[in-house]
């Protein structure tokens, strides 16, 4: 990786500057902490006048700090200067310096702690809490019965009726087990679910009062933002003392 960084500077010297004699640039750089911290020396000598016959000496630190890349592989950081240039007005003297730095990227990859086994034999496994999970023979039963009722908000588009309507499923497939389990695990007061079907004319509200349950209940449960059609709802049963 090549950046070339383009540093420009005035310098205010004591007095009118009639000719430059003689210049010389120097660089002192060094890394701190990601960042490049250094300086530019600009010395030399020059003439106040023209016509004079006496020169003046002159040395100039101009300082620069640039922030590296974090992926600058820091070991392979080489610089140098890659153009210098400079203009004289009146008491000014105007520098331009295109300064080049070269470095390798690096790629920072996660260290992976090593275990012995007296860490694995230090291991207290009593004190490992291991999640709770439900009886897969808990009774799951799926609700299809029809029912209309338009009293909430939340409505569905009726689709055209066909001839042969498609009838419910007695088991579920492997996604809904999934769906039903992952809902079942997060409230410990309730063991039976139903799964709603939505059919045309369904509301929340419909839904709610057809399983004896409450819209808000009903949204905990499922992500809902409008019915669809065939959506399947989880519906909570408390459990009976």
């Amino acid at each position: 990786m090549k950046k070339i960084i383009n540093y420009e500077k005035d310098i205010l010297f004591k007095t009118n500057i009639g000719e430059i004699c003689s210049i010389s640039l120097e660089h002192d750089f060094t890394v701190d902490d990601g960042v490049l911290v250094g300086e530019f020396i600009i010395s030399g000598d020059y003439k106040p006048n023209i016509l004079s016959l006496n020169k003046e000496a002159f040395n100039y630190q101009l300082p620069l700090e640039y922030e590296l890349e974090k992926n600058c592989d820091i070991s392979t950081l080489s610089y140098d200067i890659e153009n210098f240039e400079y203009n004289v007005k009146d008491d000014e003297l105007s520098v331009f310096i295109d300064f080049g730095i070269r470095y390798e990227e690096c790629t920072n990859e996660p260290a992976i702690p090593e275990i012995s086994e007296d860490d694995l034999s230090s291991l207290d496994c009593d004190a490992i809490e291991l999640p709770a999970f439900i009886d897969r023979n808990e009774v799951i039963e799926i609700d299809g019965e029809d029912e209309e009722e338009d009293t909430d908000s939340y409505s569905i588009e009726e689709e055209p009726k066909t001839k042969n309507e498609e009838t419910i499923e007695n088991r579920m497939d492997e996604e809904d087990k999934n769906l039903i389990l992952e809902s079942t695990m997060m409230e410990d007061e309730y063991i039976t679910y139903r799964v709603h079907i939505v059919r045309e004319g369904d509301t929340l509200d419909s839904i709610a009062k057809e399983y004896g349950s409450t819209i808000e209940i009903i949204k905990a449960y499922n992500n809902l933002e409008t019915l669809e059609l065939k959506t399947k709802i989880i519906i909570p049963e408390e459990k009976c003392e």
